[in-house]
């Protein structure tokens, strides 16, 4: 067989998006012998095995679907556990290009909730780099720890379940992400834990949170290159024959901070 397995060729094990129609996306791995149901007919998954991804598949009924290979958007959307409010991939977008992330770098999350924006982190610095992450609620820790397990992305962090306002362990770290109530209260430890010059992104859900915070940078004079940006997503109908905006688009989710670590003066 020509082809790389789960890469190009879809294989036994491997994962599968199904796209039916716009409302019917489906994700799973394939496994001789099993089915697939929905409303619009039944999926043999030995019809999927040996097909190249981006295939076009029948099901039961005659209805024809297209085989995708899932990305991690895709995940998120239908594929993963949501225990608690996540951040949205249109701001994980502008996080990764604030912090400039990259492979191999070792990065700093407080606030793991279901473990979204982990895998976004881990995704990135890949088997090389790792991400620490910090969560209060051991029930939040698990729900990461399965998702993560899912994405196989498990190796690439360290989940402790322990308040980050009580200490952060690591040092020289390349960036930050922090998603908790009240960061403030962190900035001492961060800034600790940060290597110089190194970049934080913070993001709230409330401007008086946001005001708090930039009132603790400004009076701890340990910050630098501080913004506040929010991104607002419109997505289009995609049709040639009548392009125009969807009639709901995703606002406002939350403010994103982003600053630097100054390194203080030597005497």
């Amino acid at each position: 067989m020509s082809g790389e397995c789960c890469r190009d060729i879809v294989c036994e094990g491997c994962p599968v998006l199904l796209v039916i129609d716009e409302r019917r996306r489906f994700i799973f791995r394939v496994r001789r012998g099993a089915r697939l149901g929905s409303d619009r007919g039944v999926l043999r998954h030995d019809d999927v095995i040996g097909l190249p991804y981006g295939s076009r598949v029948r099901l039961s009924t005659g209805v024809e679907a297209v085989v995708l290979q899932p990305r991690l958007v895709d995940y998120m959307e239908r594929g993963l556990e949501r225990r608690s409010q996540v951040i949205y991939p249109k701001d994980h977008g502008l996080i990764v290009m604030l912090l400039d992330l990259r492979p191999g770098m070792r990065v700093l999350e407080v606030g793991v909730g279901s473990g979204y924006t982990t895998a976004v982190l881990a995704s990135i610095v890949g088997p090389e780099g790792h991400v620490y992450s910090y969560e209060i609620r051991g029930d939040m820790a698990e729900t990461a720890r399965r998702n993560l397990e899912r994405l196989g992305l498990l190796d690439r962090v360290t989940i402790r379940v322990r308040d980050a306002r009580q200490g952060i362990d690591e040092r020289d770290l390349d960036a930050a992400v922090v998603d908790m109530p009240d960061p403030w209260s962190i900035l001492e430890h961060l800034h600790k834990a940060l290597r110089p010059g190194a970049g934080a992104v913070f993001f709230m859900p409330a401007a008086n949170q946001v005001a708090r915070l930039l009132q603790a940078l400004e009076l701890s004079g340990a910050w630098t290159e501080t913004r506040v940006y929010e991104v607002l997503l419109r997505e289009y109908e995609a049709r040639s024959d009548a392009l125009r905006p969807r009639t709901t688009m995703i606002a406002h989710t939350g403010y994103i901070l982003y600053t630097r670590k100054l390194q203080a003066q030597q005497t």
